[in-house]
């Protein structure tokens, strides 16, 4: 079922069983068999929401997938920004913890698990996906395609970054704009580039 904010948000409270989400817009929620939101009565998501430092027009809204059987973690109050696309696929869950922020245009793609800790600032067109979703096949062995994605507490990521399967971000950690991450970045470093590389120690970003 595909549903748009125009209709009662109150039908999308009814179908996901909560009363934690709010849309904004023209967003969007499919939600497919026996997916799930799970949240307590502190949570609250709102979707396509805030000022758009992209060329989105104010009620652009927000993309919402729920595969089969796929679950959705809200652990306090989120935002998910003008345009951004988030798709959990069949029997995947995405985790995100209270007071994060995802900007305009943003894609997470779930093929199992991510999860993103409290208080983290995501800018504008970043893309964070845990699978390559193709297989393929190195000197004729079938490669993993899928691997978990953590982002820890506290951490800033810049607009246009990517965030690749497998990647541990630590707590405290800022990804330069414009970044590629394609290894583990430690708690309290900077990395910038493509691919990203440590280029500072000790950092705390001011929440």
């Amino acid at each position: 079922m595909v549903l748009t904010s125009c209709f009662n948000n109150l039908l999308i409270k009814i179908l996901l069983k909560t009363k934690t989400i709010t849309i904004k817009g023209k967003s969007k929620v499919r939600i497919k068999k026996n997916a799930k939101l799970l949240s307590d009565l502190k949570s609250k998501l709102i979707l396509g929401f805030g000022d758009s430092t992209t060329a989105s027009f104010p009620y652009s809204g927000t993309n919402l997938n729920l595969m089969e059987n796929s679950t959705f973690h809200i652990k306090g109050k989120v935002i998910i920004g003008l345009n951004s696309a988030i798709t959990l696929h069949e029997n995947a869950t995405l985790e995100i913890g209270d007071g994060t922020y995802i900007g305009a245009k943003a894609h997470i793609r779930v093929g199992s698990k991510i999860s993103i800790g409290k208080n983290v600032a995501i800018a504008w067109n970043v893309t964070i996906m845990d699978s390559d979703f193709h297989n393929y096949m190195v000197e004729g062995i079938r490669q993993p395609i899928t691997k978990e994605v953590i982002i820890g507490d506290n951490v800033w990521i810049g607009n246009n970054v990517i965030i690749l399967k497998g990647i541990t971000i630590g707590d405290n950690a800022i990804i330069a704009a414009g970044s590629v991450v394609t290894k583990n970045v430690e708690t309290g470093t900077t990395v910038a580039g493509n691919p990203a590389k440590k280029i500072k120690e000790n950092v705390c970003p001011i929440h």
